[in-house]
């Protein structure tokens, strides 16, 4: 679909840019230059520094945002995502911000 194989999906990304994530990508490379590049030389870091000069790091940078990790920590039990309610920041927070509705809702939501 992309031009690609999967593990570069990352790359394509980085250089075309993910507007739902965020990120613009580079300047100039759309989807097909992008692909052409990637079949060509491989991943990003396997591209000579004439293409693309100052933007490499950029590139590398957008190509962490994304990559999808698998390595996360991840809870033991479902219990553990359970929401208590606010806690005593929010609570601070909320009052701060003259939000002493916002604090009420989350009490009433946590069931307290």
């Amino acid at each position: 679909k992309f031009g690609v194989s999967p593990q570069l999906i990352p790359d394509l990304l980085a250089l075309v840019g993910d507007a739902a994530d965020g990120y613009p990508g580079i300047p100039g490379i759309g989807a097909q230059t992008a692909a052409q590049l990637l079949n060509r030389y491989g991943q990003i870091e396997n591209f000579p520094s004439t293409i693309l000069g100052e933007q490499g790091d950029l590139a590398l940078l957008f190509k962490k945002l994304a990559t999808l990790r698998t390595n996360a920590p991840l809870f033991k039990k479902v219990e553990t995502l359970r929401w208590r309610g606010a806690t005593p920041a929010f609570a601070a927070w909320a009052d701060r911000m003259e939000a002493p509705r916002l604090l009420e809702r989350c009490e009433k939501a946590a069931g307290r």
